[in-house]
């Protein structure tokens, strides 16, 4: 299925140089914090996958998927539902304990992997579907563009340079700049794919702590064949 792709902002950005990696501190202290966050009963973004991956979900290619920075498991146990092989990939053990459990719940599986994904190999032309949603890291865009077999997928939300017009009122997404997508920069990184899908909005999210107004921008991109 072809999507249409849906252009809301005018200009490209120049992408500044950003660093690729964490220092081995820096990686503890990341996996540390997210342990923390994830370590309650409740699973802090809901059990349900992405609304966007929801919609989505006939369009992409079924196959062997892997789900980037995939916290509790909410969409890569979707998936894995839905008949596609999974791995997924996060810094938190805590996070892949919660994710077995769901998968196990839904009576499923995931092949859930505890790695700092500055440094985890993806490998070349190993998967029909790469997901990746709330997670900056724009050192690893290379990388899955490699790890996409010919006619792969990658799918990607993520909150917008726009998301500090509601951070003030919200009690979600980053305040630092840093971690924020610019208009069309996503188009420049992904600019080897064919772009089925690019829409910069606002939305009203109810996924666990998401839950209000936010600025994103959306993406689904596929590999020549």
């Amino acid at each position: 299925m072809i999507y249409p792709i849906i252009l809301t902002t005018v200009g490209l950005f120049l992408l500044s140089p950003i660093a690729s990696s964490q220092g081995e501190g820096e990686s503890e202290s990341a996996k540390a914090r997210w342990n923390e966050r994830y370590d309650r009963d409740m699973y802090i973004y809901g059990k349900e996958p992405a609304a966007f991956l929801e919609q989505k979900l006939n369009g992409l290619k079924k196959g062997k998927a892997l789900v980037l920075a995939m916290g509790e498991g909410r969409n890569a146990v979707y998936l894995a539902q839905n008949g596609f092989d999974v791995t997924g990939v996060d810094i938190s053990e805590v996070a892949i304990e919660k994710c077995n459990k769901l998968a196990e719940e839904r009576n499923t599986t995931v092949n859930a992997v505890v790695a700092d994904l500055t440094d985890y190999d993806l490998g070349e032309a190993r998967f029909d579907l790469i997901t990746k949603f709330y997670y900056y890291e724009p050192s690893i865009f290379p990388q899955i563009i490699e790890a996409l077999k010919p006619g792969g997928m990658f799918i990607l939300e993520q909150f917008s340079i726009d998301h500090l017009k509601y951070r003030e009122t919200s009690s979600f997404g980053p305040r630092n700049p840093d971690y924020l997508i610019k208009p069309n920069e996503l188009l420049a990184h992904f600019k080897s794919l064919r772009i089925l899908y690019y829409e910069d909005t606002v939305v009203e999210l109810d996924e666990g702590m998401h839950k209000g107004t936010a600025a994103v921008i959306r993406l689904i991109a596929q590999k020549a064949e």
